[in-house]
């Protein structure tokens, strides 16, 4: 299997080589200034479809030379000034722009890769997308990558403890919600409630997320959205890098007594960029009103590099990272006092990136290898683990994006993915088996004066290999999956500030090995799962309205959704206990259900030194045959905030106060086995700001959550029936840039 595949990964590669040519096109370029026309040097000019890019000199001027035809977002960057996007068409005459820039002091949504082919910006986008990046993912990024997201609209966490965070989309986690890393999925264990997405907090530049199905282009596993990690781009000459800088960054928590470090490299010489980096995490038990948490800390390592070159003829690069975690899991007292519990898990990957333009197409080929290695033990002092799985997955795509014709412009696409997976252990909880998924799709979009209009379908092959496992009653056997999903979308800009836009799509997913054959404890969940290994493709239908206004001092959303998922799969418990473990015995069943809501966002800027948002979430989901509640459903919830902002106060530059709440209204719609839990009202604080040193800028957060300590249950966390969530935590963080070579 391996050996086919590499050898049809080496094929496509020649293939696509054959397609480069040196033959250039146009130049695009233009001028930038402020609201009173005045130059502004220095702003970031980038086309994100090319990783390429350009600074504006002394005039505010700037130029990308040698594009090939295609039409492109070209984005503007500039500290203190509203991010200005413009869709460009590139043919046979070169493009000049003329751009005015607002000052603004919001956080600026920008240009978004995770919902079309082609990057674009969110007014120009059909479905729902939120985005963390820049000063605010520095304040907001937590012990783990998800905690940047908890509080996007439609984003809540499913968490075990301070280190594990899985994210819920719309009421979907697990392998509902597909978290891609740089355009690859994310492949681990996902199926384990307590088994979150290997990614290094630090290593993260924006997380965006896609909120309803993304079949279309992401296959299996995005019935409920696409969170899309997404790492820094490589320096470049051109855009005017050091050859050698860095970041080192300090975080302390003061909850668990948690300290984290992160150290990053990066520069260019000549035509090659390179990044590396290596953190740190160590954290103690956490705190709650009610006390710590026994047996509930964590620590990581991770580390990793890229390198690659990019230039007029486009893109190649190479980017490795291993992240290893110990993770200590606090069970229930009543269960087994002092219980000592942990897992060790190593995730390592390889992805290789190109992008190649020519003079009818961009191919775009994306491929990569990952190892999932995950070690479960039932106490501190074991040394072989109850539960050893190593997952290895190949995968490559490939999109080629075609010039335009006429106003359309698209992008066919080809993905392949083969999966490996062994249980090494002698607790067998999923059998081995081999897995290949191959697809291909196509995608359109077409752009008028006041509309914009999308549609895509896809159709995927999934074969499942599965081994003999005794100790399961598994025989060897083979599955096959098929599914075809299409999405079409439109956008009105009723203005250039407002849009309309409505998308209807359907999404599939195919049943995991975990839930075909699991026959056994799983001490993670404590519970005693049973399989059904006749479990059919779950598939959705998802219909989304949203109302979106942008400038530079206000900008919100507001959506309304309705997915109706068929064949849903979830765990029903058949009121026994299993003799041996004590756990209560638990069904996979399949029946329909529907999860329907709306989201409203809002920021705006009152005056110069006020920032106040507000939002809301309100979800239902629901067993269409039983009418009952579905499991695991977050509750509504409203937020408010404040900002006190100003350009600077002494030697602080851009210092800011915060103050917000959240209120969480109690979770009482809840299926027959499922504990309800009460309201809560959570207050956090926080100060910050950055100090010149020389041309660089040193930042600084101070933060409290949970100011006043108070004791609640989060329904999504697994510790809720008999732990209290953590009570106040300050973290204190810091981020030092500096140059080493120029």
């Amino acid at each position: 299997m391996k050996t086919k595949i590499n050898y049809l990964i080496i094929s496509l590669l020649l293939v696509a080589g054959g397609f480069i040519q040196n033959s250039f096109a146009q130049t695009l370029s233009g001028i930038v200034s402020d609201e009173t026309n005045t130059p502004l040097p220095e702003v970031n000019v980038s086309l994100p479809a090319l990783h390429r890019g350009a600074v504006t000199d002394k005039q505010g001027r700037f130029t990308i030379n040698k594009l090939h035809p295609g039409v492109y977002t070209i984005e503007f960057t500039f500290l203190g000034y509203k991010k200005e996007t413009h869709s460009v068409t590139i043919a046979s005459k070169d493009v000049s722009l003329t751009v005015s820039m607002q000052e603004t002091v919001l956080a600026q949504p920008g240009v978004v890769v995770t919902g079309t082919p082609q990057p674009t910006d969110i007014l120009s986008s059909s479905q729902s997308i939120s985005a963390v990046a820049g000063r605010e993912l520095e304040r907001l990024r937590g012990q783990n990558v998800i905690a940047a997201i908890e509080n996007s609209p439609g984003v809540s966490t499913y968490t075990t403890g301070a280190g594990i965070a899985k994210p819920v989309i719309r009421g979907l986690t697990s392998q509902r919600v597909l978290v891609v890393s740089d355009g690859t999925r994310q492949e681990g264990q996902q199926w384990g409630d307590e088994h979150a997405p290997e990614i290094d907090a630090f290593d993260v530049e924006r997380i965006e997320v896609l909120r309803g199905p993304s079949s279309v282009l992401y296959g299996s596993d995005a019935l409920g959205g696409v969170v899309n990690i997404i790492k820094h781009d490589l320096p470049s000459t051109e855009e005017g890098y050091s050859k050698l800088g860095g970041v080192l960054t300090l975080n302390g928590f003061s909850n668990n007594e948690s300290a984290a470090g992160d150290l990053s490299l990066s520069g260019a010489s000549g035509v090659i960029g390179y990044r590396g980096h290596f953190s740190l995490r160590d954290a103690g038990n956490t705190n709650t009103p009610d006390g710590k948490l026994f047996n509930s800390g964590l620590n990581e390592a991770s580390g990793g590099g890229q390198l690659g070159t990019k230039g007029a003829w486009g893109a190649a690069s190479i980017d490795y990272s291993n992240l290893s975690q110990e993770l200590q899991i606090h069970e229930d007292p009543a269960e087994e006092v002092g219980a000592t519990p942990f897992q060790k898990v190593q995730h390592q990957k390889v992805h290789f990136h190109g992008d190649f333009p020519t003079r009818d197409i961009r191919l775009e080929i994306d491929g990569s290898w990952q190892r999932n290695k995950r070690r479960e033990f039932e106490e501190k002092e074991a040394v072989e683990p109850a539960l050893h799985l190593r997952l290895d997955t190949y995968s490559f795509n490939a999109k080629a994006h075609h010039r335009p014709i006429g106003n359309i412009f698209g992008t066919v696409g080809f993905s392949l993915m083969s999966q490996k997976n062994e249980t090494l252990a002698e607790e067998k909880l999923i059998p081995g088996f081999d897995l290949l998924n191959l697809a291909g799709f196509l995608y359109e979009e077409a752009q008028l004066k006041r509309f914009n209009f999308s549609a895509g379908i896809r159709y995927d092959a999934r074969q499942l290999k599965v081994k003999e496992t005794p100790e399961l009653n598994v025989e060897s056997q083979t599955r096959d999956y098929h599914a075809v999903t299409g999405d079409v979308g439109a956008v009105f800009r009723v203005m250039q500030p407002l849009a309309l836009a409505i998308n209807v799509g359907k999404g599939w997913r195919a049943p995991s090995a975990f839930e075909l054959f699991v026959d056994g404890v799983h001490e993670g969940t404590v519970q005693f799962l049973i399989g059904d290994n006749k479990l059919k493709n779950e598939q959705s239908f998802n219909m989304d309205l949203s109302l979106r206004y942008v400038t530079s001092r206000l900008q919100g959303e507001v959506a309304f959704f309705r997915n109706k998922i068929n064949d849903y799969v979830f765990a029903s418990p058949i009121g026994e206990i299993d003799g041996d473990s004590g756990f209560q015995i638990y069904l996979l069943k399949q029946t329909d259900a529907t999860l329907s809501g709306s989201e409203f966002s809002l920021d705006a800027q009152i005056v110069r030194w006020l920032v106040l948002n507000i939002g809301y979430d309100y979800l239902r989901g629901t067993n269409d045959e039983t009418k009952n509640p579905l499991p695991l459903i977050p509750a509504n919830r409203v937020k408010v905030g404040a900002r006190l902002t100003t350009a600077s106060l002494g030697s602080i530059l851009n210092p800011y106060f915060s103050f917000n709440l959240k209120a969480v209204a109690s979770q009482d719609r809840v299926d027959d086995f499922e504990t309800p839990t009460e309201g809560y009202t959570l207050f956090n604080a926080g100060i910050g700001g950055e100090i010149a040193v020389g041309s660089r800028r040193l930042n600084l957060d101070l933060r409290i959550e949970n100011l006043f300590d108070n004791a609640y249950r989060n329904h999504l966390s697994r510790y809720k029936d008999y732990a209290l969530n953590p009570g106040r935590n300050i973290t204190l963080k810091v981020s030092a840039p500096f140059t080493l070579a120029r």
